[in-house]
């Protein structure tokens, strides 16, 4: 089941990790980190300074970080046994101070000042710490100014474990183990940290008298020499594993590392170490920590290893331990420390050594970025290699990359996204999403701009800032005139984990000009179409034309005559505009006309039937009779000799040349007036009596016509 974990783990790494881009080495995702040492006062603080001194002095340094292009701070606040804050369990360090134990006057509190700087930054921040290091020369012990009185090496020199002139905390006392977990919690729980850090002290390398604290926690491990190193491995385990469930259990979120030195183990199979030179110094051998045993457990998020050599140096090949650290991340992330301290030194003379590296870096699957030791030799520009990583290296901006493990909430994605022409840049505005819980606290916001209206947000090239902190607003800058784009906007929550993105504006601010012309169309069959193109002008925009459209684009025998056209045109930007034209139908609405030779018939009594003749004005009409039923039709005339009484109205439907109808009608009236023997059949109404139907010869019906007797039955 373990292993199923790590490879879904693994599988998920990947796709947080950076995705490769043709077009540029820089992921979008990568860890670019700094250490700033504050042990011997190496980058900070001068502790003969003011506090106002070293706060200025630690903010020009995280200034200078971030326009190298990092976005992570490890910043050590626990150099030996001592702290860079306010702590009831250990003094004030005296690099602060110039004396162990003293307050800063006026009082501050360079943790959170620490914190709070690199927020405003983007800055992700790591608290560095050395977890077991008492008294890094034991030459200057006696120095009160350096050893307080309730520093741990007076007030627990039973916790002290001397290696050659180094006092460490004996990583095999229970004790120890508690007050360190104390400390690193104490820090946890009352500093929003990033992330807990730990350097690469622990046994010392030499000879170790820890036979006492064996003798009284053996735990089950052999008096053996191989026993004596196991038990020296799992006291480190014990630690290591119980602070990162301590943390967890407090705040999931924060997150936990360790930085060892650049070598686990020398060995032919890789299996086992790394292709080195056996007589390398080994941290499983000679540190007794068992990094890869932390990693596969998963009681680290990440690992720093410091592979502390150069691209082909003999021995310990910077091209050849890379590798073997990207195939044992075990679903971790794996950030590897580069020494910056050495360029300019032998083997350290190519200005390009450290972008070499870098480059070999991202060329591996699981490797997520690194940590430049240290931040003094970033600052004196050795070769000028820090101004190839500002203006080359890590030009392009990165976002830290996600764990997965830890979290995969994503937070709500920003809403209103608007777009404004500001004083040389185009400034992007919006609106954040509440977080519905620590986890989904939004960090930081990504900005993403792209020719192409569907912004590729996993493309690198097309992140183009990272805001500092939670503003939500950005100024881009680099837009140069007649340049136009699409930007979008996503959130970042405390693990880097990205919401889906906002709506897309773009940088043009102009409708395009609608230009028309008048057209004509002619009907055919009865319709007639155009297209936008037909009445366009010559529009025009400062971006381009991306559609086209027409109020009316199909025309029938109804529009004959003018019609006015409405041509709207769309931007790429998505604006509008819109003119008026005139388009022309051209046809003819046929006007047919019905004559009849009579407008009754009587049967039984004159004419017996009646011819029609329609006609109009255009000869390329085409007449149709309807209903063709009891018609006798011949193109334009037509004969009806009805058989019974009734009403008859006959119509014909008139077609012009264009296509378009029209009809005309005209009714019969038919009368039977037959009585049978040839008679004719009268309604006579006599003076005298009633009305009474009588037959008459066909002689006689003028005669009582003229009397006002009508046809036809009285009926």
């Amino acid at each position: 089941m373990k292993k199923l974990l790590l490879a879904a783990a693994a599988a998920m790494l990947a796709a947080s990790l950076a995705h490769a881009d043709t077009t540029s080495l820089s992921p979008k995702r990568e860890l670019r980190g700094v250490w700033i040492s504050t042990h011997l006062s190496l980058d900070w603080p001068n502790r003969t300074q003011t506090p106002d001194q070293q706060r200025a002095a630690l903010s020009a340094i995280l200034d200078h970080n971030l326009a190298t292009g990092m976005n992570a701070a490890f910043l050590q606040v626990r150099s030996q046994s001592d702290a860079m804050y306010p702590s009831e369990l250990e003094p004030w360090s005296y690099y602060l101070t110039n004396n162990q134990g003293s307050a800063p006057a006026p009082s501050w509190d360079p943790l959170q000042f620490a914190i709070d700087e690199s927020r405003k930054r983007g800055l992700e921040f790591h608290a560095w710490i050395n977890p077991y290091r008492a008294v890094a020369n034991t030459a200057t012990e006696t120095n009160t100014a350096q050893y307080a009185a309730n520093h741990v090496s007076r007030t627990h020199p039973e916790w002290m474990l001397q290696v050659g002139t180094v006092k460490i905390l004996n990583p095999g006392l229970a004790a120890v183990r508690e007050h360190v977990t104390k400390v690193i919690m104490d820090i946890v729980e009352r500093y929003d940290v990033d992330g807990i850090h730990f350097d690469d002290y622990f046994y010392p390398a030499g000879t170790i008298n820890d036979d006492a604290a064996y003798a009284a926690d053996p735990r089950g491990f052999p008096a053996t020499t191989a026993g004596r190193a196991d038990w020296r491995r799992d006291n480190i385990n014990l630690l290591i594993a119980g602070v990162n469930e301590r943390i967890r259990a407090v705040k999931p979120w924060v997150k936990f590392g360790v930085s060892p030195s650049g070598i686990y183990r020398s060995s032919s199979d890789p299996a086992v170490g790394s292709p080195t030179s056996s007589g390398a110094s080994q941290h499983y051998l000679s540190n007794f920590a068992d990094t890869r045993g932390w990693l596969r457990e998963g009681w680290v998020d990440y690992l720093a290893p410091q592979v502390y050599w150069y691209i082909g140096q003999a021995g310990s090949d910077y091209k050849l331990l890379v590798p073997w650290w990207n195939e044992n991340a075990f679903g971790r992330h794996m950030y590897i420390g580069i020494a910056d301290y050495k360029m300019g030194t032998t083997g350290w003379t190519d200005p390009k050594q450290v972008a070499n590296q870098i480059a070999l870096n991202r060329a591996q699957g699981h490797v997520a970025g690194q940590i430049h030791f240290r931040h003094a030799f970033l600052q004196a520009n050795p070769l000028g290699y820090r101004t190839d990583l500002q203006q080359n290296v890590y030009q392009r901006p990165a976002l830290v990359p996600a764990m997965p493990w830890k979290s995969t909430v994503a937070p709500l994605a920003p809403s209103g996204l608007s777009a404004s022409q500001g004083e040389n840049a185009l400034v992007l505005s919006w609106t954040g999403a509440d977080a519905r819980d620590e986890l989904e606290k939004v960090r930081q916001f990504a900005v993403y701009r792209s020719a192409d209206r569907t912004i590729d947000i996993e493309a690198p090239r097309n992140l183009l800032g990272v805001t500092h902190g939670t503003a939500n607003a950005y100024a881009d800058t680099k837009v140069e005139a007649g340049q136009y784009y699409y930007y979008t906007v996503t959130a970042l929550n405390r693990l880097s984990n990205e919401s889906a993105p906002a709506n897309v504006v773009s940088n043009d601010f102009e409708a395009p000009t609608v230009r028309t012309r008048a057209a004509s169309v002619t009907l055919a069959n009865g319709s007639a179409g155009l297209q936008p193109a037909d009445i366009d002008g010559g529009s025009s925009d400062n971006w381009g034309i991306e559609s086209l459209s027409a109020s009316q684009t199909t025309f029938s025998c109804g529009d004959i005559g003018t019609r006015q056209v409405v041509l709207s045109a769309v931007d790429k930007a998505g604006l509008t505009a819109s003119a008026e034209t005139t388009v022309n139908v051209l046809g003819r609405v046929p006007q047919p006309v019905i004559t009849a030779s009579a407008n009754a018939v009587t049967l039984g009594y004159g004419p017996q039937s009646v011819t029609l003749a329609a006609g109009d004005a255009d000869s390329g009409t085409t007449l149709a009779w309807m209903p063709a039923a009891g018609l006798a039709a011949n193109g334009a005339t037509a004969n009806f000799t009805p058989t019974a009484a009734g009403s008859y109205t006959f119509s014909v439907q008139a077609v012009s040349a264009n296509g378009c109808p029209a009809p005309a009608s005209v009714t019969v009236q038919v009368i039977d007036a037959r009585c049978g023997d040839g008679k004719v059949a009268v309604c006579h109404k006599p003076e005298q009596g009633s009305a009474g139907t009588i037959c008459v010869a066909p002689s006689a019906v003028q005669a009582f016509i003229r009397k006002a007797e009508t046809l036809g039955s009285c009926s």
